[in-house]
C-alpha cells in the first residue's frame, strides 16, 4: 500500500529550504505540484523531469515503509544527473514530497538557448566580478564566498549586484545557468 499523498508546496518549500542550506551540491524538492531547486541543480534539472524525478521519489520513499517492495528502477534526468539520497517530507501519515540530491553526470550538461550568455556580456565583468559569479553559481554563500577569496561579505554582495545587474538577471539560479553555459562556451573548439 502506498502512502497517501497531500500537496502542500509551504512545507516542502521550507523543508527544501533547510535542506539547501547544508548541502554542498545540487538539490532538488519535488511533490505533486511543486518543483525546486538550488543553484547548483539549476543546470541539471529542468521542469520536465520534475514528473519521472516525482515518480521515483514516491516509490523510494514506499518502499523504505513497506514491507518487501521491489527496488526502485533507476531514473536519468534529462541532463544526465541521477538521484541519490532522497529523503521524504510528511505532514504526519501523508506524503509531501522528497528532497533529493542529485548526482552530477560526468560531463557537464548543455544548458538551452535562452540561458546563453552573450561573450560580450561575459567579458565586460571584471575578472572579481567573474570569480565571484563562478563561487555563487557553484552554491556558496555570500560569507563563504567571501572567506574562500579573502574579502569581506559586502565587496561579495557588492560585485553580486553589478553583476546581476551587467547580465540582466535576478537569481542565483539565473546566474548558475549562466556561468555554465560560459563555462562550456570557453571549453568548446572552434568550428
Amino acid at each position: 500500500m502506498h502512502p497517501t499523498i497531500i500537496d502542500d508546496p509551504r512545507l516542502l518549500r521550507e523543508r527544501f529550504l533547510r535542506a539547501r542550506r547544508t548541502a554542498d551540491g545540487p538539490v532538488v524538492a519535488v511533490g505533486d505540484s511543486t518543483f525546486l531547486v538550488n543553484g547548483p541543480a539549476a543546470v541539471l534539472a529542468r521542469a520536465a523531469d520534475r514528473a519521472p524525478l516525482w515518480e521515483w521519489a514516491r516509490r523510494e520513499v514506499a518502499s523504505r515503509t513497506e514491507a518487501p517492495a521491489p527496488p526502485p528502477s533507476g531514473v536519468v534526468l534529462a541532463s544526465g544527473a541521477r538521484p541519490g539520497l532522497c529523503e521524504g517530507v510528511w505532514a504526519g501519515r501523508a506524503l509531501v514530497g522528497a528532497v533529493v540530491r542529485l548526482t552530477a553526470p560526468a560531463r557537464p550538461p548543455r544548458v538551452p538557448a535562452p540561458y546563453r550568455v552573450r561573450s560580450l556580456e561575459w567579458a565586460e565583468l571584471t575578472r572579481a566580478q567573474r570569480l565571484v559569479a563562478v563561487h555563487v553559481a557553484r552554491g556558496l554563500t555570500n560569507r563563504q564566498t567571501a572567506a574562500l577569496l579573502s574579502v569581506s561579505p559586502h565587496t561579495v554582495d557588492y560585485h553580486l549586484r553589478h553583476v546581476f545587474q551587467r547580465l540582466q538577471i535576478h537569481s542565483r539560479v539565473e546566474l548558475a545557468r549562466m556561468v555554465a553555459e560560459a563555462a562550456s562556451s570557453t571549453t568548446r573548439s572552434p568550428a
